[in-house]
């Protein structure tokens, strides 16, 4: 399925975000054209509570936690249980 960008109409990532078909958003902006369509994604992303990174690093810290967790690397934990092992 072809995705069409923000501004050039539908069906864009906003559309698949209104419909639940979105889990994780990653957009990392380079043009002024893409900076506004950015900050449209970013409200639907809090609108619909999904989450959103903004830069190559954070992306790339996030697919290597991702493939951390799917291989049993990893345990996610709540900061309070965090605390409590310290």
């Amino acid at each position: 399925t072809e995705i069409k960008k923000v501004h050039d109409g539908s069906p864009n990532v906003i559309d698949l975000m209104r419909k639940d078909d979105v889990g994780l958003v990653i957009n990392t902006p380079t043009s002024k054209i893409s900076y506004k369509d950015g900050r449209s994604i970013r409200r639907a992303a809090v609108d619909y509570a999904i989450p959103y990174i903004t830069t190559i690093q954070a992306a790339m810290a996030a697919a290597d936690a991702i493939e951390a967790v799917s291989r049993g690397e990893l345990v996610i934990k709540s900061i309070g249980e965090y605390h409590l092992e310290m």
